[in-house]
């Protein structure tokens, strides 16, 4: 059987991946679109699902006022962003200091390819013909969500030139264009709120969801080590369900909250190092007066498991 993090990885190239774990009888399987594709065929009602994305990349094009507001969002959310534009004055490391920035022409860029996994793309440029290049060159890619700023004229002429060029009904349907809530914004910092708030509620749409970096699956696809998983929280536990951290004998690579409840999963996971076949489930409880002593409280239940390459 193939490596289980390489197999995650490569499914979500392609889509949302549901996974179902059932600690009980200790299985687990990958699902997309309804198929079964790796571990166990789980019908257990009681069976824990997570729908598991990849990271949040913003990927803009146009660096102006509204792309520097979502920027500044996008810092204080801790999100991954990278910004197009090709004038190096407002596309600079001044204004987008912790960005990746790609300055070139715009015909260069859509004439470039990019290792973007499943960005979020939001076209904002500086003109409609750059506008609709931009929306050309991310419908023909694979994305996590495409919007693209403009009037409902400017918006309803660019698709439907689009659609003459053979672009179907059902892919154009999925852009979001004016892209945006209603919420009557108007500043640069109003729009750049309301597109957000629309990733947000893109990406949060699923209950249980767990964002995985693609840089993360990598690099554990190759090691071996005791992955441990919150498959249960109640209370004010740190983390969400499905955060993951990785333990190998001499290094650690995700996370499930820091401090005690880390150390503590470090502990039992290279304890656990030895052993050939790893499936346990163990309950934590984070107040003062439980085995961690933590102040922000709860219970979390964490699942232990071997992963090593095939």
């Amino acid at each position: 059987m193939a490596d289980y993090y390489m197999t995650l990885r490569e499914l979500l190239k392609n889509g949302d991946v549901e996974r179902y774990t059932d600690s009980e009888n200790r299985k687990e399987g990958l699902y997309q679109g309804g198929k079964l594709i790796y571990g166990d065929d789980i019908a257990s009602e009681s069976a824990i699902k997570e729908v598991i994305k990849p990271e949040v990349h913003l990927v803009l094009f146009g660096a102006g006022h509204i792309a520097k507001a979502i920027y500044d969002l996008s810092v204080l959310l801790g999100m991954k962003i990278t910004v197009f534009d090709e004038r190096p004055e407002i596309l600079n490391e001044e204004r987008f200091p912790n960005a990746e920035r790609i300055l070139m022409p715009y015909e260069d860029i859509f004439k470039s390819d990019f290792s973007f996994f499943r960005p979020y793309y939001i076209i904002l440029t500086h003109g409609h013909a750059h506008d609709k290049n931009a929306l050309r060159y991310c419908l023909n890619r694979s994305y996590s969500y495409l919007g693209m700023i403009g009037s409902k004229g400017k918006v309803a002429s660019t698709l439907n030139d689009l659609r003459e060029e053979g672009f179907s009904d059902e892919k154009l349907s999925g852009v979001h264009a004016p892209i945006g809530l209603k919420i009557g914004a108007q500043s640069p910092e109003e729009i750049a709120i309301s597109i957000m708030a629309e990733v947000i509620g893109e990406y949060r749409k699923d209950k249980n969801l767990v964002n995985i970096s693609p840089d993360y699956l990598r690099a554990v696809s190759s090691k071996r080590g005791i992955a441990v998983r919150i498959i249960e929280k109640r209370g004010s536990a740190p983390r969400a369900i499905g955060s993951e951290l990785f333990v190998t004998e001499d290094k650690c690579y995700g996370t499930i909250g820091g401090g005690a409840i880390e150390l503590k999963a470090e502990e039992v996971a290279r304890g656990l190092l030895k052993d050939e076949e790893v499936f346990l489930v163990k309950e934590h409880r984070l107040s003062s007066k439980g085995d961690l002593g933590m102040i922000c409280g709860g219970d979390v239940t964490l699942l232990y498991q071997l992963r090593a390459p095939k």
